[in-house]
């Protein structure tokens, strides 16, 4: 036992030592150190101020306000708060990216938003998460000069 602790005691105090090098995602806004194909996923974002569309089943349909019929989900009766999330997708998935003119065009004013910073530089957006029932719009940092990124068809 200790000839195998002495091997790898050297190993556990280099990469114990060792800083994380993070970075922060533009796009979720989540700080990372490593990164892969779909390490970067945004969920959609429900309007809560508006009134869901109620279905021929008795069921209420939310359209979520970033892309519209592209993200719904089902509630059994308003208010209830149990949805059907199995036809939810995320509103992006794919690799962090700390590149400004990747995201450009992807900033919805809604789900997808630019980094507000604090006086120490830090970016206060929250990261929101893809979870077993939908985001909503009072869960999510919006600042001033969020508006002008929301696309508007016409």
């Amino acid at each position: 036992m200790d000839a195998y602790y002495s091997r790898t005691q050297p190993t556990r105090s280099l990469v114990a030592t060792m800083p994380a090098c993070r970075e922060h995602c533009i796009r979720c806004h989540k700080d990372f150190s490593v990164n892969y194909p779909s390490a970067c996923i945004v969920p959609h974002v429900f309007d809560s101020r508006c009134d869901p569309l109620r279905l021929y089943s008795g069921e209420f349909q939310w359209m979520s306000e970033c892309c519209g019929g592209y993200g719904t989900v089902t509630e059994e009766e308003p208010g209830s708060g149990v949805f059907r999330m199995m036809e939810l997708t995320a509103c992006y998935r794919g690799p962090h990216t700390t590149r400004k003119d990747v995201v450009r065009l992807q900033y919805n004013g809604v789900s997808i938003l630019r980094c507000k910073h604090n006086r120490s530089g830090k970016c206060i957006r929250n990261h929101l998460t893809q979870r077993s029932r939908p985001v909503f719009d009072k869960e999510v940092v919006y600042c001033d000069g969020d508006e002008q990124d929301r696309h508007h068809d016409g």
